[in-house]
């Protein structure tokens, strides 16, 4: 999985929140008077400041405007955190003339999840169909315990799993990721 997104979203929060901090800093500094007493009382903008924007009618609707497209482009920001890249459903027909059928993501992967959880030492499973529904992507998360062997676990989802959901699909291949994670049970008593 590609973890790119999520390491833009840190970094760009970081920078901003510095950013923000700093500004919100300095001001706070400069009304408590921590640069002297007259810039504590003095305005923010100084007087040339005040004067080009005086003297030019658009500046404060530009200011305006640039303040409504930040907001749109932090609400859009916003909005695509929640995004999953999860697909709805699959369309298995390619030609759209001759009609469509739908076959439902989640019930696909819950078939497979099925399939997977009868494995042995298998704990838990989630499986996922992200992309779209021309390139469809599998992601699966194996939770198993220690009596499972993570080779065989890794070489049957790969021979018998994947190629049940190709068939299904009716694809040549499908893009996997598959995560296996050791899960602390109990183990078997030893016989002596």
């Amino acid at each position: 999985m590609d973890r790119r997104p999520a390491r833009i979203n840190r970094t760009g929060l970081t920078l901003l929140g510095a950013v923000l901090a700093a500004a919100g800093g300095a001001g706070l500094a400069r009304g408590l008077g921590a640069f002297g007493d007259g810039r504590a009382s003095s305005p923010v903008l100084t007087g040339g400041a005040r004067r080009f924007a005086e003297d030019n009618a658009w500046f404060w609707p530009a200011v305006a405007a640039a303040a409504v497209v930040l907001a749109l482009l932090g609400l859009a920001w916003l909005l695509a955190q929640g995004r999953t890249g999860k697909l709805p459903g699959l369309a298995l027909e390619p030609d759209a003339e001759a009609g469509t059928t739908r076959l439902s993501a989640k019930a696909l992967a819950g078939a497979l999840e099925a399939e997977i959880g009868e494995y042995p030492g298998v704990r838990k499973v989630r499986a996922r169909l992200v992309g779209s529904s021309r390139r469809p992507e599998l992601r699966l998360n194996v939770a198993y315990e220690r009596l499972a062997d993570p080779a065989e676990l890794r070489r049957r989802v790969q021979d018998e799993a994947v190629p049940h959901l190709r068939a299904a699909l009716e694809r040549d291949s499908v893009p996997t990721v598959v995560r296996l994670r050791l899960v602390p049970g109990e183990q078997s008593p030893t016989v002596i």
